[in-house]
């Protein structure tokens, strides 16, 4: 597995491996800007877009709400694709998951766990080698894999939730295993002084509730930390603290990652490791996320 973070858009790279294969998984993490007219994701044959063969591009467009799927052949445009299982299913300024996996017939693409569309190959996959990011959007995570899994993260029934209003606090719909995460798509506020994100039993409020996991940034002072701690049984454990530096930075993006892994949890952001946390207390109890403070979040995701 490669992972870019937060390239510069326009963004051009060259495939791992040099091509694609049967079983390439693509995984960006977006967010459309706030006057989005379009944005458009290519898997192009050569090095150079503006002149190579484009085996597949998918092209959101939000002046007609339509998500259109194409391939340039000879430098002509073949017929436009436009049919999906579902509505248009981008919005400005909100984060999204697009998948993008080749099977040996044709791409398929999954957006925010749910399958969105196919599309039969028209060049040889093996002939893709580049891939390009245009237009008006934000990307904070590219990932490339090799799976055998689709959608990589299924929705199920788990908890998916869009634009909760903070304070927020919900069930997870089913247990924190190991190799489980809680994905939160946030932005911070220009302004912040703290937030905190509150893995739990039960939803209540402290100080009832035992908190198996409580990470918490904090801006005061102008001083940035991360805080971690547990509250177990009213009372509150040794923090477990690091510097933040630009992670979580005033006003900025992010996609904060905290997967159960079997003695400890590993954090996060942007696709980056920074930092496990050691059990304190079996994980297994945890059925519950909140979410409070100087925070905006755009969505919460429990896989």
């Amino acid at each position: 597995m490669m992972t870019i973070t937060n390239p510069v858009i326009p963004y051009v790279t060259g495939l791992p491996g040099g091509c694609l294969q049967v079983g390439s998984m693509i995984i960006v993490h977006g967010q459309p800007t706030f006057n989005c007219n379009r944005f458009c994701v290519s898997l192009v044959c050569g090095p150079q877009p503006e002149l190579g063969d484009i085996a597949f591009q998918l092209t959101a467009h939000f002046d007609t709400n339509w998500v259109i799927r194409n391939s340039k052949i000879n430098k002509e445009w073949g017929v436009e694709e436009g049919t999906a299982t579902r509505k248009f299913p981008f919005q400005r300024l909100q984060p999204f998951q697009l998948e993008i996996f080749t099977s040996s017939s044709c791409y398929v693409v999954a957006i925010d766990g749910n399958h969105y569309c196919e599309y039969a190959h028209r060049v040889s996959y093996s002939q893709a080698n580049t891939l390009q990011i245009t237009g008006d959007v934000q990307v904070s995570t590219v990932e490339f894999r090799s799976t055998n899994t689709y959608p990589t993260f299924p929705s199920g029934n788990r908890l998916n939730v869009a634009n909760p209003p903070i304070p927020f606090a919900s069930s997870i719909n089913g247990p924190l295993s190991v190799g489980n995460e809680i994905q939160i798509h946030g932005q911070v506020k220009p302004h912040p002084n703290r937030f905190h994100i509150n893995l739990q039993q039960g939803c209540q409020s402290p100080p009832s509730p035992t908190i198996v996991f409580h990470f918490n940034p904090r801006y005061e002072g102008g001083n940035r930390v991360i805080v971690m701690n547990s509250l177990l049984g009213g009372q509150w454990g040794s923090e477990q603290r690091i510097a933040s530096g630009r992670l979580l930075a005033p006003g900025t993006t992010f996609v904060l990652i905290i997967r159960r892994q079997a003695y400890n949890f590993e954090i996060l952001i942007n696709a980056t490791t920074i930092a496990h946390y050691a059990h304190r207390i079996g994980a297994d109890i945890v059925d519950s996320v909140t979410i409070d403070g100087d925070v905006i979040v755009g969505k919460v995701v429990a896989i």
